[in-house]
């Protein structure tokens, strides 16, 4: 039944994916591996033209990317978690490279962070002071014990301005 107005057509099709979208993945996946090699050649020949295309795509649906993007981490959080497990491991010596270079180009700018930090007395700052000297990670810090620390140390400021 062909449809000329453009609206019923896309509400037939959008009908016909959603009661058959397990048939038609089936069928796009099979064309894709008879179809590898032309789709690698295509995508060779047309590379600026389909970056260009995905750039156009991405700013006319940002926030529907955003929410898809979202959506798989929450749904998907074990497997991301994973994923970046294995990535860490597999490229550890790069990551601690581009991690120590980092800090090496931006030392004003991490020491205002940490100045902030220390004004604050944001958890992150909590946490440092307290696993210094111990063999504690972040993880082992307790938000009560966070919050505890907190008032201690506004306590002893309140006190040194004091005096």
């Amino acid at each position: 039944m062909p449809h000329r107005d453009k609206e019923k057509k896309r509400e037939y099709n959008k009908k016909y994916y959603e009661a058959n979208k397990e048939k038609i993945k089936e069928l796009q996946r099979k064309w894709y591996q008879e179809n590898s090699e032309r789709v690698k050649k295509y995508s060779e020949a047309n590379k600026e033209e389909i970056k260009e295309q995905q750039r156009k795509w991405y700013q006319e649906n940002k926030e529907r990317y955003k929410k898809r993007v979202k959506k798989y981490a929450e749904t998907n959080k074990e497997k991301i978690k994973e994923r970046e497990k294995k990535y860490y491991e597999a490229n550890k010596e790069k990551l601690l490279m581009n991690c120590k270079k980092y800090r090496e180009e931006n030392r004003v700018k991490l020491r205002e962070k940490f100045k902030k930090c220390r004004k604050e007395l944001s958890d992150s700052y909590i946490k440092t002071l307290l696993i210094q000297n111990t063999n504690l990670t972040f993880k082992d810090i307790p938000q009560g014990l966070i919050e505890a620390e907190r008032e201690l140390l506004k306590i002893r400021r309140l006190i040194r301005e004091e005096t």
